[in-house]
């Protein structure tokens, strides 16, 4: 049996968004099969909160996670569909989002463990802390465009990373406002949503 994890996290600032979010991700884990991981606090505390998912994922990966699905704080979940109908077959399943030239989006974020994407992962992570405004996304754009990385990553459809007034995307299953500015003014937002379309 796979051991699948939805996985959320965020620092003192972003646990609003996580209060609102968890008992729609904890209920939507229980109807699939999903094991639902919150995390409060930093996890690597002298670098930008952007890094702490990493050492999140090397250690599901190290604990015998299967699947991991990454959610930033600034998401919901919208829809009922799967997560696991977004996989693309890749060891990495992400969206790519415009934006200098084109990136991979680590908003949301597919991941099959495997011994190479713990390599991934720690090579990440031994090249931070990185700089303003990209950080880690950008290491990780500028690995999976070597050689070496080739073949690690597929395309999410934007359905399942629909960042709102920047890629949004009809019927999403989940909603994200990574363009958003400010903890607050994201809170907000997805407040105002779960008020309109949730209640």
């Amino acid at each position: 049996m796979f051991r699948d994890v939805l996985l959320q996290q965020g620092r003192a600032d972003y646990a609003p968004m996580l209060d609102l979010s968890a008992p729609y991700h904890r209920a939507y884990a229980e109807r699939h099969g999903l094991e639902y991981v919150r995390v409060d606090g930093a996890q690597l505390p002298d670098w930008t909160g952007h890094w702490d998912s990493i050492p999140l994922f090397i250690g599901l990966i190290e604990q015998g996670a299967d699947r991991v699905f990454w959610l930033d704080a600034d998401t919901l979940i919208v829809g009922d569909e799967d997560v696991r109908e977004g996989l693309s077959g890749h060891p990495l399943t992400m969206a790519r989002h415009p934006g200098e030239g084109g990136h991979w989006n680590c908003g949301v974020f597919f991941i099959e463990a495997s011994g190479r994407v713990w390599e991934f992962f720690n090579e990440v992570l031994r090249r931070g802390p990185g700089y303003y405004p990209w950080y880690q996304q950008r290491i990780m754009n500028e690995l999976l465009d070597r050689p070496e990385w080739s073949g690690m990553v597929g395309v999410l459809d934007n359905r399942w990373n629909s960042t709102v007034r920047h890629v949004e995307a009809p019927n999403p299953v989940i909603m994200a406002w990574h363009g958003t500015p400010g903890a607050r003014g994201k809170h907000d937002h997805m407040l105002e949503y779960i008020e309109r379309h949730m209640q």
